[in-house]
């Protein structure tokens, strides 16, 4: 989980989505999860072990006052070089992973940037990156169908595929 979700953050940004992807990479480089929290408090704690204690300016980013004051009193962690802890990994791939997780939501790496990294270029065509207006939203929320109506939808959203 990205920090500000354990720390009581109300909205859900595209920033916490480039954190988790930060931490997938982060298991791709090291073939283990690297912040196996037992529950939000540990992993919290785990992150500051590696990406450090935030200063007084990146914990503004903490809106609730309990949770940044609950930050501010853990003792200080140094940041842990990528490289320390990913020692066979391209120099590409730990700038990107240092991009993806920043504490500060703010300062992590845009989607659109992401995919532009030199580590990702390879794979990268703007032309075919397209970037939505507006979000995405359902016409239904299917969370909440009947499972035959569900598997109904997927059968009818497969048939238009073969179709094509």
């Amino acid at each position: 989980r990205a920090p500000e979700i354990m720390l009581n953050s109300k909205a859900y940004t595209k920033a916490i989505d480039m954190w988790s992807v930060g931490c997938i990479l982060a298991e791709m480089l090291g073939n283990k999860a690297l912040f196996p929290g037992k529950h939000y408090l540990d992993q919290l704690n785990r992150i500051l072990d590696v990406v450090g204690t935030p200063s007084d300016e990146c914990l503004a980013c903490i809106h609730n006052e309990k949770a940044r004051l609950y930050v501010k009193r853990l003792p200080y962690s140094a940041k842990v070089p990528w490289q320390e802890l990913f020692p066979n990994a391209e120099e590409a791939a730990l700038d990107l992973l240092d991009a993806m997780l920043q504490f500060n939501p703010d300062e992590r790496i845009t989607v659109e940037d992401a995919l532009a990294h030199p580590y990702l270029e390879q794979y990268y065509d703007p032309s075919d990156e397209p970037v939505a207006e507006e979000p995405f939203e359902f016409d239904v929320e299917l969370d909440d169908l009947p499972k035959q109506e569900l598997k109904q939808l997927i059968f009818e959203d497969i048939q238009g595929f073969l179709e094509r």
